[in-house]
């Protein structure tokens, strides 16, 4: 029995493409990235694609989700950032 990482979410086959595979944009290559900002920390994780060869659904996902994780150590981008004041919008 397969896993079910190997198979296609919206066919149910198990007809995934093996390889390395990546999404880039096409203007300069960069890999296209999650990226959380919070508290004015700011970290990135890379998008990988699964992709059905039979079907042709591409299923998009993050292999370490914990990287997004903020935590004491980290360091805001902006050494100045400010925690904005709660408005009465915010409710």
């Amino acid at each position: 029995m397969s896993s079910k990482s190997e198979t296609c979410s919206k066919c149910g086959e198990q007809s995934l493409i093996k390889g390395e595979l990546g999404l880039r944009t096409s203007r300069d290559l960069e890999l296209i990235m999650v990226v959380r900002k919070d508290h004015g920390v700011e970290k990135k994780v890379p998008i990988q694609p699964k992709v059905c060869g039979k079907c042709g659904f591409v299923d998009l996902f993050v292999s370490n989700p914990s990287n997004l994780k903020i935590c004491s150590t980290d360091k805001p981008i902006d050494p100045d950032f400010k925690q904005r004041p709660i408005l009465e919008y915010d409710f």
